[in-house]
């Protein structure tokens, strides 16, 4: 009996160490599976709805971020979205034109809305030819990029769940401000980054405290083993007496 409940309990911490490892191996996959950005360059980075490459839908904010969906024939298959609030679009952006600096990116794409000073015309394209709508004073739109025409410049919107262009005229002004993150890219900056040690992020330490329960766990399982088998061998063992009468004869 002695040896069944120490082997069932030497299983019973095997299979829960085992759990605890597969949860592991679980979450370093979930880490390797993370969301990738790069970062626009370049103030004349185009967006395009399609690989054809013919004229952009507009030129992405500079200095932000792209979320990366695949690639297809020499574009990444990108998308942005301004805020949580705001429907996200996607498009493809030539590949050289995009730079993996391996920063923590949080607000990757800006949060910007613009007003309305007069009543606008969204049009449905660059050439300002389609119009989809009237726009009234102080209404807001949700700006995601700009492209400059003979015309003028425009800016891509979205407003009452449609997308479009409006003239820069018929809005307040507005300024969009460089991404807060550092400008690795540019060579004098990537030059003074260099002897900087790299900081950990936050996905690296909370793996590095799962690793330190994990090993916790490991110790603390066997603390508990070899306690049940050293206590099982030191309880003494009760011996049965046999009476034969015929000893007193």
């Amino acid at each position: 009996m002695k040896k069944k409940s120490i082997l069932s309990l030497l299983l019973s911490a095997f299979l829960i160490l085992s759990s605890l490892l597969f949860s592991v191996s679980a979450v370093n996959k979930a880490f390797a599976q993370q969301t990738e950005y790069l970062r626009v360059i370049t103030k004349d980075t185009p967006f395009y709805s399609d690989t054809t490459e013919g004229q952009p839908l507009f030129f992405l904010p500079y200095t932000y971020y792209v979320k990366v969906l695949g690639e297809k024939d020499g574009f990444y298959h990108v998308e942005c979205c301004p805020s949580p609030s705001a429907p996200s679009i996607d498009g493809y952006v030539p590949k050289e034109l995009l730079f993996k600096d391996s920063l923590e990116v949080s607000s990757p794409y800006p949060n910007v809305t613009i007003t309305c000073a007069t009543t606008a015309v969204l049009y449905f394209d660059a050439q300002a030819l389609s119009p989809i709508q009237y726009v009234f004073p102080e209404r807001t739109l949700r700006y995601y990029g700009s492209i400059d025409t003979e015309d003028g410049l425009l800016f891509y919107v979205g407003y009452n769940g449609k997308l479009g262009y409006v003239k820069e005229d018929v809005v307040y002004p507005f300024t969009i401000p460089d991404h807060p993150n550092k400008k690795t890219f540019l060579p004098k900056e990537n030059v003074e980054s260099a002897p900087n040690l790299k900081e950990p992020s936050e996905n690296s330490n909370k793996l590095l405290s799962l690793k330190v329960i994990i090993i916790g766990c490991f110790v603390f399982a066997g603390g508990i083993a070899l306690f049940m088998l050293f206590r099982l061998k030191k309880v003494p063992t009760t011996t049965t007496g046999y009476y034969d009468e015929n000893e007193y004869e």
